[in-house]
């Protein structure tokens, strides 16, 4: 008879027909707290959406607000085989140090003579090429200056398509990321890079 009883009272807390209720709720009850809801959690999303909106006025399509984080430019070293950036070969063996030249070839195929004159500005050489905005009017995007490959002579890879490989004398291709407000060099020098060989010691010497 308890069960019974048990099983009742659980059938009349689903729905109550006397009082009409419907856990516990009558449908006026219902309807006031799904009101609520909808309208708190609509000032929810109106109110994350007006946050986000003031946040993205603060932002600038081109640039970051913050730059603090890297004082100086990351380099960029092509090619390179692994992540230790060693280059290993034998004058000897072609397939050595052919994918290197096969590397060196990708990498500077978009600083081809043709290609950058359709892209980008021939700037003055020696002299910052500085592109400020016009009042409220943004001078975006910005121009790159023409890098033509034939700048680097004997390791453009026109005159000698191994880049010096197979004759001991590698090209090693360094470039600066850019680092937007950054003007490279110190005192109108531009920046210099020293690069040297590593010697490796053979035991026994004789």
């Amino acid at each position: 008879m308890a069960k019974d009883g048990e099983k009742s009272e659980w059938k009349d807390f689903v729905w109550n027909p006397r009082t009409r209720e419907f856990l516990g709720r009558t449908a006026s009850s219902w309807g006031l707290i799904i009101l609520f809801y909808i309208i708190f959690y609509l000032f929810l999303g109106g109110l994350f959406a007006l946050t986000m909106y003031i946040m993205l006025q603060t932002l600038d399509d081109h640039k970051p607000t913050w730059q603090d984080r890297l004082s100086t430019p990351g380099l960029v070293i092509r090619p390179h085989a692994d992540e230790a950036f060693e280059i290993v070969y034998s004058i000897q063996k072609t397939e050595s140090w052919d994918m290197y030249a096969q590397a060196l070839d990708k990498f500077l195929s978009p600083y081809n003579n043709t290609l950058q004159a359709q892209k980008n500005h021939e700037c003055t050489p020696d002299q910052y090429f500085l592109q400020e905005d016009s009042g409220d009017v943004k001078n975006n995007p910005k121009r790159s200056c023409q890098f033509n490959r034939t700048i680097l002579d004997a390791c453009s890879g026109l005159e000698d398509r191994y880049y010096g490989y197979q004759i001991g004398q590698p090209c090693i291709i360094i470039k600066l990321n850019r680092v937007i407000g950054l003007l490279p060099g110190k005192d109108g020098q531009a920046p210099s890079v020293t690069c040297g060989a590593k010697v490796i010691p053979f035991f026994p010497s004789q």
